[in-house]
């Protein structure tokens, strides 16, 4: 079994633990939610800290995880995030390894990228602001066909059935079909978890989402509140198994001297 724990953190942000490994994704404090950011101390825990930026919006971006985080810290970045904002920037399509960590971008239906990430076994994809945006009750229908047209396309090159745990947005400021998105995510990509994010506090929202969209494929689990923990015992697979060389990254306690050149463009930024 692979174990890994993940917090939510409101809005969508989400640490996700593996061992002394620390993946922290879209963490801010800003937002109409409630919102929370980890401890410095227990950031400072992790052997190595991973931090994600999707894009710029200050929702999913705070300028106080660099202060928060440290400069140990390997900061991952969509593309827009401004300079001189420090961050390894990804374009959709670019594939990156930092250490141990293999990270790919994806496209978005609003700003900046969507990650996906593996690491010893375990496959992560934060969605960041992906999601099909129809706004049905208040768009054309030519406006609403063009949502689904670029929805679509960003969701094709993402692998099926890889996925361990994906992290999508389910907004009910959408109204009618408002998870229309997360349906079609599930449905086409098959993720072993998904929870949901960027419900705008309405908790309610994702409870729902999650017994009406949970299956013998994709199991839905709804984190109702910031601070909110759960552990995942995720089985191990042909698919999933990590091979030898991430093995030893993981073993060998020097392994983030490998990525420093990876890196290094972060600290020039």
């Amino acid at each position: 079994m692979k174990d890994i724990a993940v917090e939510y953190l409101g809005g969508s942000g989400f640490l996700v633990s593996l061992g002394d490994i620390g993946l922290l994704f879209d963490a801010s404090e800003h937002g109409g939610d409630a919102r929370i950011l980890p401890e410095r101390e227990r950031l400072a825990a992790y052997r190595r800290l991973y931090v994600f930026i999707s894009h710029r919006h200050d929702d999913h971006f705070s300028e106080s995880i660099y202060s928060l985080c440290g400069s140990e810290a390997i900061y991952i970045a969509g593309y827009d995030l401004p300079h001189p904002h420090r961050g390894v920037r990804m374009e959709p399509g670019e594939e990156r390894g930092f250490g141990p960590v293999h990270v790919r971008a994806f496209g978005s239906t609003d700003e900046g990228v969507s990650f996906l990430v593996e690491m010893a076994g375990i496959t992560l994809f934060h969605a960041g602001d992906l999601n099909l945006w129809h706004w049905r009750d208040e768009s054309s229908i030519t406006e609403i066909e063009k949502a689904e047209r670029d929805f679509y396309d960003c969701v094709a090159p993402i692998p099926v059935g890889t996925i361990d745990v994906a992290f999508f947005p389910v907004d009910p400021r959408q109204g009618s079909m408002y998870d229309a998105g997360a349906g079609y995510f599930i449905m086409t990509v098959k993720p072993k978890v998904m929870i949901p994010m960027h419900f705008q506090g309405r908790a309610d929202v994702a409870v729902r989402f999650a017994a009406a969209n949970s299956s013998a494929v994709t199991q839905v689990i709804a984190l109702k509140e910031p601070g909110e923990r759960i552990d995942l015992s995720l089985p191990d697979d042909d698919d999933s198994a990590p091979d030898k060389r991430l093995r030893d990254l993981l073993a060998d306690e020097s392994f983030g001297e490998e990525s420093a050149e990876d890196t290094s463009d972060q600290k020039e930024e």
